[in-house]
């Protein structure tokens, strides 16, 4: 289980940084195209870093949720 949590991390962080980071620099890069081309190079990769960091903030959420009820249940054996 540990080893998938870590690999989806890895997935979405490259993702991320690739995205959000990868994408105005290449399209900078390629200062000769067309401005319709600098766009889909911009816009793109742009998409695909905001779609990581929506799934990073839904994992996040979601081993919160997993972590309190953890607690609670923790708690209810501790008291009996």
């Amino acid at each position: 289980m540990m080893k998938k949590e870590r690999i989806i991390t890895v997935a979405i962080m490259v993702g991320l940084f690739g995205g959000l980071v990868g994408g105005p620099i290449a399209s900078l890069a390629d200062y000769s195209a067309s401005p319709y081309d600098r766009f889909k190079l911009f816009i793109i990769p742009e998409f695909v870093g905001f779609i990581c960091l929506g799934l990073m903030v839904y994992f996040g959420k979601s081993k919160k949720r997993v972590a309190k009820t953890r607690d609670e249940i923790g708690e209810l054996c501790f008291y009996q």
